[in-house]
């Protein structure tokens, strides 16, 4: 079935036509036909109403979504007291089943909250797989990968690898993409990090590692390897990968910042995550003036505590004013195209994904305007959507032309029978 949303307002995120357009936007299986004015209803569904806003779905460039589980299990810890003492003993008694029914619960929470697309990073990465398969949203998947020095259990991650490659990667027509995912440098030996990378140069796949995300991992790692984190990836080839993603990325001197740009380097930027656990914050406002390439992602919601890219981009754009003292830093508009054209670039999509654009697949969410904190809704809807919209103001995520979710229903997902396996789950593990 075809769409027709007619006589509506757009924000296409297309540098090629103004911020925001009136008009009609037709889309026909997976994909955007037509956007202009006065396009005929033919047979198509026809979705018109006053004061709606269509735009492209928001882009999570890094996540960890099964850990939606553990959502307030570790608060109020730095990041490796939390990860040490909380997160990685409780992740020893998740099932395969678990997983799934994690992934499930944080897909459900980004449909709800606009989000098309996601990159994840964690264990049994083919249950989570198995619930992008089954809800329709995008996702790209990363088998997260720690150094054990045990000779089976290493050459069985790498075995995970292959295998998911073998069996996602590029599925229904690329709405699954596979990654390595080294979990970092200081989990990772340096044969280790080069037999991932081996794999990810000869099967031509993306790498997704967490990278300086707090100053004692920045200080530890000069300290052992004389390097700064980012050296260190230059230094042993890792940035040579077909394209990387690195989450975090907060201390980067000048220097590092400009192998960034030079090796093209995509940074996940997770704002709300690094204040929380105390970790610091990037100066995006620098990277950007830099050339670099910076998408937003929510890191996972046991860090959070949410999935929620709108309450992501608030915070984006209010701290870069904030840090710089600057107003003019990290305006509405780049902080709306972090979360979509720039979070494309990111994940190596945008020739498909970021935009609504004649072509493109129809990845898009639609908004209800009619709310008080639009109003006066006759001038700048690009601000309105990132310093006043919230994410109940959302009422369709359509991924590659599939409505996921309509009017706050979810159409792919059981929410209540999700919510009670979520609470089976929980009085077993914690």
């Amino acid at each position: 079935m075809g769409y027709l949303f007619k006589n509506i307002s757009l924000i296409t995120m297309d540098p090629s036509r103004p911020e925001v357009v009136k008009g009609d936007l037709l889309i026909e299986g997976s994909k955007i036909i037509s956007i202009g004015s006065n396009l005929p209803k033919s047979a198509h569904k026809v979705i018109e109403g006053r004061n709606l806003l269509v735009m492209p779905g928001f882009i999570n460039t890094h996540t960890h979504v099964s850990m939606s589980l553990l959502r307030g299990y570790g608060d109020d810890l730095e990041l490796f007291e939390w990860l040490n003492n909380r997160i990685w003993p409780v992740e020893t008694k998740l099932t395969k089943n678990d997983v799934y029914v994690g992934a499930k619960l944080g897909i459900a929470e980004m449909l709800l909250s606009g989000t098309t697309t996601f990159l994840d990073m964690y264990q049994d990465m083919e249950m989570v797989a198995k619930a992008i398969v089954e809800t329709g949203i995008r996702g790209h998947i990363s088998r997260g990968t720690i150094y054990t020095g045990n000779e089976k259990m290493d050459k069985a991650a790498l075995d995970q690898l292959e295998s998911l490659i073998d069996d996602f990667h590029n599925y229904d027509d690329e709405r699954i993409k596979v990654l390595a995912g080294p979990h970092a440098i200081y989990t990772n030996s340096k044969e280790f990090l080069e037999a991932q990378l081996e794999i990810v140069k000869r099967r031509n796949i993306g790498l997704h590692i967490h990278v300086s995300e707090t100053k004692k991992e920045n200080e530890d790692i000069i300290k052992t390897h004389g390097m700064t984190p980012v050296e260190y990836l230059n230094d042993i080839g890792l940035l040579d990968a077909p394209y990387v993603v690195s989450a975090h990325m907060i201390y980067l001197n000048e220097g590092d910042q400009d192998i960034v740009k030079e090796k093209g380097v995509g940074i996940a930027h997770n704002p709300k995550s690094n204040l929380k656990l105390g970790s610091g914050m990037a100066n995006v406002q620098k990277y950007l003036k830099k050339g670099i390439t910076v998408g937003l992602g929510t890191d996972g919601a046991s860090s959070n505590n949410n999935l929620d890219m709108l309450s992501e981009m608030q915070y984006a754009t209010m701290i870069q004013k904030g840090l710089n003292l600057d107003a003019t830093a990290l305006n509405a508009y780049d902080t709306l195209k972090m979360a979509t054209t720039e979070g494309a670039k990111v994940l190596n999509i945008s020739d498909r994904v970021g935009m609504l654009k004649e072509g493109y697949d129809a990845d898009l969410i639609m908004f209800d305007l009619n709310q008080p904190h639009y109003y006066p809704i006759e001038n700048n809807l690009v601000s309105k959507i990132a310093y006043s919209a919230k994410s109940s103001d959302i009422i369709m995520t359509m991924v590659k032309g599939k409505p996921l979710m309509v009017n706050r229903e979810l159409k792919t997902i059981d929410i209540e029978k999700t919510y009670k396996e979520v609470s089976e789950i929980i009085g077993r593990i914690c």
